[in-house]
């Protein structure tokens, strides 16, 4: 509906087949103050709106050549705002009732003794469309907000990802240069924990934690001096309780993070193992998170598979025995149950060889 007639004269169709009726309510309307525009029957009356979209439609129900519910049904489907009221005397409760039902805007039984009556409902119909049109923008406004919002939230949502994502590769590059051996293994172990987290079922953003968590969990190491990192033989105890830090200097670096999971908690827990022996906190069992055991076995698998200063990398069958007879004991059954899952495949000894092939199981596809 054109909103400047309703700051000037609000047009009104009047379709009526009696030409009596048209006389009297059209002279009624134009003395109120109403353009009035008039037809004898529907098809007239739907023509004359197609062409001048008068603000308000005055039809009555019974007529030659159609009837007037085919005024409010065409309408409804082409200009749902414009109002349409019926004036009959023909018309029961029941049709009445049904007209209101397809869209009329109110229902005038004749003779109109009280012709203020079709001025009040003119006025009641108008104004309820004026309602419903501003609403309809106000949503209409609001969905573009939301729409325009929701693109900006997913820019900045990359944005901010691959922010996460060069804070990972910097933290990584600092480990690296810290400690050589370091960089290698924290690959490693990532893959190792993705696949098994696909093994088991995880989500694709819990996989994706895995991810991050295993690039990281070593980060801690940058506060354990060098020499200590790279001695060739046995640590003293001394030196031992400097390295078992490291969790929690990792959690301290990470914490303030905004990672889309809880990569500090994983980190601080990857050196707890099932039976309660193991750092920081000795927890036992289930009390660390599933990703924290899951990376735990990864950390495990991965350091007998490869050359530390102190000896040389067992072969995969022997850390394969290894992780097997300690399930229940320092490693998780259902984490070691995965673990022999996934090893069907012969993924795990690829990672270990530092092999990439596209389908180390499907966990290429696990994450953005």
């Amino acid at each position: 509906m054109d909103t400047s007639n309703q700051t000037t004269t609000p047009t009104v169709l009047l379709i009526d087949d009696e030409r009596m009726n048209r006389l009297i309510v059209g002279d009624y309307l134009r003395d109120s103050g109403y353009a009035v525009l008039e037809a004898e029957s529907s098809s007239e009356g739907l023509r004359i709106f197609d062409n001048a979209r008068p603000d308000i439609v005055i039809t009555d129900l019974r007529m030659p050549g159609g009837d007037g519910n085919q005024v409010v049904t065409r309408l409804q489907n082409v200009a749902p705002d414009t109002p349409v009221i019926i004036i009959s005397g023909t018309a029961n409760l029941e049709e009445a009732l049904c007209m209101l039902r397809e869209g009329a805007s109110d229902f005038i039984t004749k003779p109109v003794r009280e012709m203020d009556r079709i001025k009040h409902a003119i006025d009641a119909a108008m104004k309820k469309a004026h309602l419903h049109r501003e609403n309809r923008l106000v949503k209409s406004a609001l969905e573009d907000a939301i729409q325009q919002q929701t693109h900006e939230l997913r820019d900045l949502n990359a944005k901010l990802k691959n922010a996460l994502e060069s804070t990972v590769n910097a933290l990584g590059v600092i480990v690296a240069q810290k400690d050589p051996y370091t960089a290698g293994h924290n690959d490693r172990v990532a893959r190792i924990a993705m696949t098994l987290g696909h093994s088991m079922g995880l989500s694709r953003d819990r996989i994706d934690t895995l991810r991050v968590a295993g690039n990281l969990h070593d980060i801690g190491k940058i506060s354990v001096p060098g020499e200590i990192l790279n001695k060739p033989g046995r640590l003293t105890q001394e030196e031992f309780e400097r390295v078992k830090v490291h969790p929690e200097t990792g959690f301290e670096i990470l914490k303030d993070i905004p990672f889309h999971g809880p990569v500090a908690e994983i980190v601080l827990q990857h050196h707890e193992r099932y039976d309660g022996t193991g750092y920081p906190r000795g927890l036992k069992r289930d009390e660390a998170m599933l990703e924290a055991r899951i990376l735990a076995v990864a950390d495990i698998y991965e350091a007998l598979t490869s050359d530390r200063p102190y000896r040389q990398a067992l072969p995969h069958e022997q850390a394969m025995a290894h992780i097997i007879r300690e399930a229940g004991k320092q490693i998780c059954p259902l984490c070691a149950c995965a673990f022999i899952a996934a090893n069907k495949s012969g993924v795990l000894s690829a990672i270990a060889r530092n092999e990439h092939i596209e389908n180390i199981a499907d966990h290429e596809n696990t994450h953005p």
